[in-house]
């Protein structure tokens, strides 16, 4: 990987450039999809699907900060970034606060021991590949914050339910925070790589991809079973070429966090290959 690109700013406008990219290879039928109006879930069953997938997000959620946490104790000294990532926990608490509350009024329990037990769960799938060392936890990051992204703007062209209480508040809040996320990882790893050598970078970009790659095989199977939930939570059917999408998303993050065009990058795990 030598060639070096300039590309542009990353922005929720160049996510969406990306995801239509990706769309037209993978998902044609998402170009022309007529805009459905959403429901909130009516049933019980609905409501139960809906609560796992707010669940889910609350685990996720909380892990995150488990994670940044101990980061910020134990491999990150720099009282800038320290500051950016107390930002970061922060927002990531209250999300998973939020998620717990809702699931409260939704079905009248808390569910705070099934979180618990899925955060237990995060940790038993990733091991210690977050918080081993500094490359770890940006691989992290880069997973947790970006990789994500594709699969959930797909889902979103396509969701047929939708709790207005959580669409209110991930309008508000977890889309402004979410972004912000995103664009200090990209800050972080950027200051980082722009300033090391030549050298250092190509050892820099192989060391970074051997962690991506640590982390997508321990995610693979999680990251099927969490889309699964989040289908039933929105009454999607019939989604053809999200694991496409996905590898191909993550392939476009990497070439922009390493500066070089996508076909230069190694062939990577895909998450078919569960």
């Amino acid at each position: 990987m030598v060639a070096s690109l300039t590309k542009p700013v990353w922005t929720e406008e160049y996510e969406t450039e990306i995801l239509n990219q990706l769309a037209a290879q993978h998902a044609p039928y998402l170009l022309n999809l007529e805009k459905v109006e959403t429901r909130p879930p009516e049933t019980q069953a609905e409501k139960e699907n809906f609560a796992r997938f707010r669940i889910a997000g609350a685990a996720h959620d909380l892990f995150i900060v488990q994670v940044i946490a101990r980061a910020i104790a134990q491999l990150i000294d720099d009282p800038h970034w320290q500051l950016s990532l107390s930002r970061q926990l922060g927002d990531d608490g209250a999300h998973s606060l939020n998620s717990r509350l809702r699931v409260q009024e939704l079905l009248g329990y808390d569910p705070i021991n099934e979180i618990q037990r899925q955060v237990k769960e995060h940790w038993e799938f990733m091991g210690d590949s977050a918080v081993r060392d500094w490359l770890g936890f940006a691989a992290f990051q880069i997973h947790y914050e970006l990789h994500v992204v594709g699969p959930f703007l797909l889902q979103s062209r396509v969701g047929r339910i939708s709790d207005p209480k959580t669409a209110s508040y991930f309008v508000d809040k977890i889309l402004p925070d979410e972004a912000a996320h995103r664009l200090a990882v990209i800050d972080w790893w950027k200051q980082i790589y722009d300033k090391a050598s030549a050298n250092e970078r190509a050892e820099l970009a192989q060391r970074l991809l051997e962690r991506d790659e640590e982390i997508q095989q321990r995610r693979t199977n999680y990251l099927i079973d969490h889309w699964d939930t989040a289908h039933k939570a929105k009454g999607i059917t019939g989604v053809d070429g999200i694991n496409a999408v996905y590898d191909g998303w993550r392939r476009e993050v990497l070439a922009y966090l390493l500066d070089t065009p996508v076909e230069q990058l190694p062939q990577l795990l895909s998450v078919s290959q569960a």
